[in-house]
């Protein structure tokens, strides 16, 4: 017998041990009772939604709670964990689609991470923290992710299997997204491996020790979470579902199925993304332990590359009972990973491909191995979490840990959709990267100003960040904030301006308050000269523009660029009270006093005022023609990009002319590759 014989035949009797000793977990056949069958005095149910830069989906989460049909009292709790992108707003605008949706969203501001927790448990406690005031009798606490769509009747089949079976929790492993080359690959073998690794009737068996749950939906009983303690009694838990499950399963029986209509919003068009996901948390299932890496990565092996090199070796060496047996091999796993295909809607073909997935998952968790050696382990959402050791509920660092300060701002760059983030990809590294944290801070503050929370807490927030700015140019002193840590080494290498950063601050304060009125030309060039051209002389540091023509470059770009930017929005800044049109160049055209915004709008006066400012801004765009002509080329090219693509706006608005404010404008993808080729690259 060929060795290659033997592997096949130990690969067969690999997978007849999993068929006998993992009860049956390829069927997924557990799921929630169809049937809802509520109690006569339903339960008052808290739902707390942990939120990081979740502004994308969490609109679409929160309305699906808050629409459910639960007979009973249901409240939502979104804690704000520290984001930059609006997901507070988000979250609000979701809960105002539904009738009496905000009076039932309660949005907490999450306080900066302290050290011993993993960021997302920080945010459940904090929500937990919130329910005395918020729903006091809440029986049932729903632990749901940002970016899961949940069924109408979820919430009230979860409470139903709970009080039926008198559950300490109940999870959902949701719907993932399969729809990408890459989810289709790996997302149902994700499912397959995870039911594999947790066999579900083995959880949901009370005499069993197994425990297993999936984070995006935990409904735990508030009683069995009381018992133990709370999140606090796992606070380090990087795996922090199952881990929270075994807790819980301590103190009653716990229940773990696959959802039908629940679903994850969240993308990976991308394998980096299931990368990142994956490699995250894969040595720390492996207990940190190379023992059990060597063990794991020859068991993905054995069980399934072996079988279709088995096959492939076989033919070549016209060894049919080795390809016979590695056949067998490779159809029986095929058949066990059917059930979990016709639940993804798939074809059953990439059974065949089941091989390909496990190496690539397997060389996932040798990667996270090596990131955990790295000093790299745990990284998500901004945040790189060092290893606690073989118990991954021990301590973590917290906000001191954040290893990656460029990958933060980054992302917080490349998440904005702007034409930013393609002009500075021309840059070096080392000034692109300064690039992205000036941007950073612009995104951030921007959003203070732009939520749509109390003013008092906008400008509160905004005195920290004039306090973070300070503690930048201040010997003995150091901010705290991720993106202003990542600002400080690119403020001593290019010798930025203090006084540019808080002047964007005061643009900021602008338009912090409820509503905005310019009451002339120098007040809006003032405006102009704080949100943009003020950008512009931080960014003409980093790019190396001459000294001497530094200030005029930032101004007349700066403006050029930032009236095209209220030119265009004119129709949505009313919806926010705002009004950046001079009060006076409206009088002078006949408009004596401020009407509603909506009368405005209409008015002849209008209409003229925009003109006059996009006359004005095609003034400034030639201006800055003639002093980019003065500039080395190379330093400039990102401005000139940037440039180039709002003339492509004015000219637009422009075209479609000032009776039509409601009437949007675009610009063709094409038309900006032109540009970005064009100005970027030639």
């Amino acid at each position: 017998m060929s060795i290659l014989m033997l592997l096949a035949v130990l690969s067969l009797l690999a997978w007849v041990g999993v068929l006998t000793s993992r009860w049956g977990f390829w069927r997924c056949d557990q799921r929630l009772d169809k049937q809802s069958a509520t109690p006569g005095h339903p339960p008052d149910v808290a739902v707390i939604i942990p939120a990081r830069d979740e502004a994308p989906t969490i609109d679409v989460t929160v309305r699906s709670l808050l629409n459910q049909s639960y007979p009973g009292k249901l409240r939502v709790i979104v804690v704000d964990d520290n984001s930059t992108d609006g997901t507070a707003k988000a979250a609000r605008e979701g809960a105002a689609q539904v009738h009496d949706g905000p009076e039932r969203l309660t949005v907490i501001a999450g306080k900066p991470l302290e050290s011993g927790w993993s960021g997302k448990l920080w945010a459940v406690h904090q929500g937990l923290g919130a329910l005395p005031e918020v729903l006091p009798g809440a029986r049932y606490i729903l632990f749901t992710d940002a970016d899961i769509e949940h069924a109408p009747g979820n919430i009230a089949r979860l409470v139903s299997q709970c009080e039926r079976d008198g559950l300490a929790m109940a999870s959902l492993m949701v719907k993932l997204r399969c729809r990408s080359v890459w989810e289709r690959l790996l997302i149902p073998a994700f499912v397959f491996f995870f039911q594999k690794l947790y066999p579900f009737p083995q959880v949901n068996d009370p005499k069993h020790p197994m425990a297993g749950a999936a984070g995006g939906c935990i409904m735990a009983r508030r009683s069995s979470l009381d018992a133990i303690g709370g999140v606090a009694s796992i606070r380090g838990a990087l795996i922090d579902d199952c881990t929270l499950a075994a807790r819980l399963k301590e103190t009653g029986p716990i229940w773990l199925g696959l959802a039908g209509r629940t679903r994850s919003l969240r993308p990976y068009d991308d394998i980096r993304e299931i990368w990142s996901m994956v490699t995250r948390t894969a040595y720390v299932q492996l207990r940190h332990s190379p023992m059990m890496l060597v063990g794991s990565v020859l068991g993905m092996t054995l069980l399934y590359l072996i079988p279709p090199l088995a096959v492939l070796g076989g033919a070549l060496l016209g060894d049919w009972p080795t390809l016979v047996a590695g056949l067998a091999g490779w159809i029986g796993m095929a058949v066990l990973y059917r059930p979990t295909l016709k639940l993804y809607r798939q074809s059953m073909l990439l059974g065949a491909l089941l091989p390909v997935a496990a190496f690539l998952y397997t060389l996932m968790t040798v990667d996270s191995a090596r990131r955990h050696y790295a000093g790299r382990g745990g990284e998500w959402k901004g945040r790189a979490y060092s290893a606690p050791g073989d118990d991954e509920s021990g301590p973590i660092p917290g906000a001191s840990a954040i290893q990656d300060l460029d990958a933060h701002v980054e992302a917080i760059t490349r998440a904005s959709g702007t034409s930013f983030f393609r002009a500075m990809r021309i840059l070096p590294e080392e000034r692109r990267r300064a690039m992205y944290a000036i941007y950073a801070f612009c995104r951030v503050v921007d959003d203070i100003a732009d939520n749509s929370g109390e003013e008092a807490t906008k400008r509160t927030q905004l005195a920290q960040w004039r306090d973070e700015i300070d503690a930048l140019y201040t010997e003995g002193r150091e901010p705290t904030l991720p993106v202003a840590l990542a600002l400080d080494p690119k403020i001593r290498r290019f010798g930025m301006h203090k006084e540019d950063f808080l002047a964007v601050i005061d643009g900021m304060e602008t338009d912090a308050g409820p509503r905005v009125r310019i009451k002339d030309m120098d007040d809006l060039e003032l405006y102009c000269d704080r949100v943009a051209c003020a950008v512009g002389r931080l960014s003409n540091r980093v790019f190396g523009v001459d000294p001497d023509l530094s200030d005029d470059v930032a101004r007349h770009t700066g403006l050029a660029l930032q009236l095209t930017n209220i030119l265009r929005d004119v129709v949505e800044d009313a919806g926010r009270d705002r009004l950046y049109l001079p009060a006076s160049r409206l009088k002078a055209h006949g408009l004596h006093a401020t009407p509603d915004l909506v009368h405005l709008l209409g008015h002849p006066a209008t209409a003229k005022v925009c003109a006059e400012l996009a006359s004005k801004a095609l003034h400034e765009f030639k201006e800055a023609d003639r002093v980019h002509a003065l500039c080395d080329r190379k330093a400039v090219r990102p401005a000139i990009m940037m440039k180039e693509a709002y003339r492509l706006i004015l000219e637009a608005l422009l075209a479609r002319g000032w009776k039509q404010l409601d009437q949007p404008v675009s610009i063709s993808k094409a038309a900006k590759i032109w540009v970005a080729i064009r100005h970027g690259y030639l």
